[in-house]
C-alpha cells in the first residue's frame, strides 16, 4: 500500500514537472515572438517599392505616398519609372490640378494613357508640342473623345513607342470614321488597334505588322 502511494506521488511530481516545462517553453516562445522585429512598408528597398508602384495609376501613387515623407516624395519625383495614367470620372477643376501636378512634370515618363473626358483630351492632346513630349507612350485609349480631335491623330506619328491604340465613340460620322482609319494606317509603330464606333457597330481589332 505504501509503495502504491509513493508511486502515485512520483507520478504526480513528474506530471507537475512536465507541465512546468511546457509552460516555460510556451512563455519563452511568446517572448521570442514579441521581440521579433516587425517589417514595415517603408523598410522595403527602393527596387521592391518601384515594382509595387507598377501596379497602380500615378494619381493613386502620388496622392497616397508623396506626402508620407521625403523619401517617398523623392522616389516619385526623381524616378525614371514608366507611369500609367487613367483619367476617368475626374471633374474639370480637379483635372486642372492633376494636369499641373502630375501630367506636365511626368509626361515624358507616361507609358499608358487612358482618357475618357473631352476636356482632358482638349488639354492634353490638342497641341502638337504636348503630344511630342509623350516619348515613352506605348498605349493610348480614347473613350468618348470629340471628333474634333481627329485632326490631331496625325501628331501621333512622331511617337516612337506607340504600339497600341483604342478609340471608342458613338458620335463619329461615316466621314469621321474614314478619317480615323486613314490616320491610323499612317502610324509607323502601331501593332494593335481597337476601334468601336456606335453602340451597334462592329469592333475592329487588327494586328499590324511592324
Amino acid at each position: 500500500m505504501e509503495r502504491v502511494k509513493r508511486q502515485r506521488k512520483i507520478s504526480t511530481e513528474d506530471s507537475d514537472d512536465m507541465k512546468r516545462k511546457q509552460f516555460h517553453s510556451q512563455s519563452q516562445s511568446d517572448v521570442n515572438l514579441s521581440t521579433k522585429p516587425l517589417s514595415y512598408f517603408e523598410d522595403l528597398s527602393n527596387e521592391i517599392i518601384y515594382e509595387i508602384f507598377e501596379y497602380f495609376d500615378i494619381q493613386y501613387i502620388y496622392e497616397t505616398f508623396s506626402f508620407l515623407n521625403q523619401r517617398f516624395a523623392n522616389l516619385i519625383i526623381n524616378s525614371n519609372l514608366p507611369i500609367k495614367i487613367n483619367i476617368s470620372s475626374v471633374s474639370k477643376p480637379n483635372f486642372q490640378r492633376y494636369y499641373k501636378d502630375i501630367i506636365i512634370p511626368y509626361r515624358q515618363r507616361i507609358k499608358s494613357l487612358h482618357i475618357t473626358n473631352i476636356f482632358a483630351a482638349d488639354i492634353i492632346l490638342t497641341s502638337q508640342d504636348n503630344i511630342s513630349k509623350l516619348t515613352r507612350l506605348e498605349t493610348l485609349i480614347l473613350t468618348n473623345v470629340s471628333s474634333s480631335f481627329l485632326r490631331n491623330l496625325r501628331y501621333l506619328i512622331n511617337l516612337p513607342k506607340l504600339s497600341s491604340l483604342t478609340i471608342i465613340s458613338d458620335a463619329y460620322s461615316n466621314t469621321d470614321q474614314a478619317e480615323v482609319y486613314q490616320q491610323i494606317f499612317q502610324l509607323p509603330f502601331l501593332k494593335y488597334f481597337n476601334v468601336l464606333f456606335g453602340r451597334f457597330s462592329t469592333v475592329i481589332v487588327s494586328s499590324l505588322p511592324v
